[in-house]
C-alpha cells in the first residue's frame, strides 16, 4: 500500500507542476500581449472546457482590479486589462479595495513598510540625494534646483505629475505656478482634502530645459527615487496626472483617454489616471472628465463632496 501511496503523490505532485507551468505561460503571454497594447481576447475560451457534466455557460468580462493574487514578476500595473473567461454567474460591481493586486502588478511593494515615525526623516535623506544627483547631465546643469515633493509622509493619497516648470524650478516646490493652482482647488474644493494631507511628487525632479517633455533616458534615471518615494510614504491610492506620468508608471502607449475612467495598479496601488492641470487650464471644457474622475477616486476612498459632508 505504501508503494501505491508513494505513485499517487508523485501523480498529483507531477499534474501541480503541470498545471503551474500552463498558468505560468498564460500570464507571460498575456504579459505580452499587454505590452503590445492589446486590451481584449476574444474567444475560444483561454481554458480547456471541462467535461460535460461539469461544464458552465462562459462570458467575457473585464478582469477586475481586485482580482488575481498570482502575479508575474513585473513592475507595472495592469493597463487596458486583456478579458479572460469567467463562469457565469450572477455579480455585482466590485470596488478597487487598496490591498488587493492585479494579474499584471506585483504583489505589493518590494521593501518592508517604513515605520510611521521614520518616514519623514527617510524621505530627507533621499531628498539629499536627489538634490546630489547628476545621472542626467543636461538637467543638472540647467536646472536651478531639484524639486523633491511635498506633502504628508503617511498620505493615503499621492499625486504624481510629470516634471517641474519654471516656478517649481525656483521655489523647489511641485505645482506652484497656475497649473498648482488649480490642482489645489482639485483637491480642496473638490475633494475636501488639503495639500498637507495628500502627497505630491513628478516623474522627474529636475526642469527640462524649455519645460518640453521627459526624454525616455532621462524618466528611466529619475523613476528610482520616485518609486522609493512610494514605498516610504505606502500610499493607498495613486492619481497620475497626464500622460507622461501615465505611461511612465503603467509602461504603456495607449492614449490617455483609453486610460482615464477605470483602475490601474501600479505596485499594487489602486491608481487612477486624469488629465494634467496644465492641459486642463488650455482645455476647460474637460473639467467635468477630471471631476468625473476625481468622484471615482472620492467614492473608493470613502471621501464625500465637502458639500456633503455632515449632512
Amino acid at each position: 500500500m505504501a508503494g501505491g501511496d508513494d505513485v499517487a503523490d508523485r501523480d498529483e505532485g507531477g499534474r501541480e507542476r503541470e498545471w503551474r507551468i500552463v498558468v505560468r505561460s498564460l500570464r507571460q503571454r498575456l504579459e505580452s500581449l499587454r505590452r503590445a497594447g492589446i486590451d481584449r481576447i476574444p474567444s475560444p475560451p483561454l481554458l480547456p472546457p471541462r467535461p460535460p457534466s461539469s461544464r458552465v455557460k462562459a462570458q467575457t468580462e473585464p478582469i477586475s482590479p481586485s482580482s488575481e493574487a498570482g502575479v508575474p514578476p513585473s513592475r507595472v500595473a495592469d493597463v487596458a486589462p486583456p478579458h479572460r473567461q469567467v463562469a457565469s454567474v450572477p455579480s455585482t460591481p466590485l470596488p478597487p479595495p487598496a490591498p488587493a493586486v492585479s494579474l499584471f502588478g506585483p504583489d505589493g511593494l518590494e521593501t518592508p513598510a517604513v515605520p510611521v515615525e521614520e518616514r519623514p526623516a527617510r524621505l530627507l535623506a533621499l531628498a539629499r540625494r536627489v538634490a546630489a544627483c547628476s545621472r542626467c547631465p543636461l538637467l543638472a546643469a540647467s536646472r536651478t534646483q531639484t524639486v523633491f515633493g511635498v506633502g504628508s509622509p503617511n498620505a493615503r493619497l499621492m499625486f504624481i505629475g510629470e516634471a517641474p516648470g519654471a516656478d517649481e524650478d525656483r521655489l523647489g516646490e511641485p505645482f506652484v505656478g497656475r497649473a498648482g493652482v488649480l490642482l489645489t482647488d482639485m483637491i480642496t474644493k473638490g475633494m475636501g482634502l488639503t495639500r498637507e494631507e495628500v502627497y505630491i511628487a513628478n516623474v522627474l525632479k529636475s526642469r527640462p530645459p524649455e519645460n518640453r517633455n521627459p526624454e525616455p533616458d532621462e524618466i528611466a534615471q529619475c523613476l528610482p527615487y520616485l518609486d522609493e518615494q512610494i514605498e516610504i510614504i505606502r500610499p493607498e491610492f495613486l492619481c497620475l496626472l497626464g500622460l507622461v506620468a501615465a505611461s511612465s508608471l503603467l509602461n504603456t502607449a495607449l492614449p490617455l483617454h483609453r486610460l482615464r475612467s477605470r483602475w490601474h495598479r501600479y505596485k499594487g496601488i489602486a491608481t487612477v489616471v486624469t488629465y494634467h492641470p496644465a492641459y486642463l487650464l488650455r482645455n476647460p471644457s474637460d473639467k467635468k472628465k477630471a471631476w468625473e474622475d476625481l468622484q471615482m477616486l472620492m467614492k473608493a476612498m470613502g471621501l464625500a463632496p465637502p458639500g456633503r459632508r455632515g449632512g
